[in-house]
């Protein structure tokens, strides 16, 4: 192999590497909050409305009283009603399409009491119901619908 081809591929390499290290990093999220069963999820732009399904993960953005002291926050949640379904909330227990989805808590882990979400009815346009998977996470039973305008992206789950 002549020198000029040496040097072609190793600026090549560098290259290559230089732009997937750019790339990467706003591609992946890893999460350390037991709330979820997956902890690393690679991140899709969300182009249309038509891109969310019930069961997909998305990364968005909600302000709350209870963390960062009101100011907003990045979360990966699980989508379980979407625009249209019928959300039903009986006492502190949750039902999208008639299947049970959770039951609210009346204080988080920390011992500090949380109000629920209280809603009957079709989940509206462009809004989205989401949860964690464990008893404690912190989710729509607690702040709500996530409107589509606070949806960054679609998190795939890698592990």
């Amino acid at each position: 192999m002549s020198l000029n081809r040496k040097k072609i591929i190793i600026c090549s390499a560098i290259f290559v590497f230089i732009f997937l290290g750019t790339l990467i990093p706003s591609r992946l999220s890893f999460t350390t909050t037991p709330s979820l069963k997956h902890r690393l999820f690679w991140l899709n732009k969300v182009f249309a409305k038509t891109d969310i399904k019930r069961g997909d993960y998305i990364m968005f953005r909600f302000a709350t009283k209870y963390i960062n002291d009101g100011k907003p926050i990045k979360a990966i949640k699980e989508v379980v009603c979407t625009p249209g379904d019928e959300l039903k909330v009986n006492g502190k227990d949750y039902y999208c399409r008639g299947a049970y989805i959770g039951t609210a808590k009346d204080t988080a882990m920390t011992g500090d009491k949380v109000d629920n979400f209280k809603f009957n009815g079709a989940v509206p346009e462009q809004s989205y119901f989401v949860v964690g998977h464990i008893k404690d996470s912190y989710d729509s039973k607690y702040y709500g619908f996530i409107k589509r305008d606070n949806i960054e992206k679609i998190a795939l789950p890698i592990y």
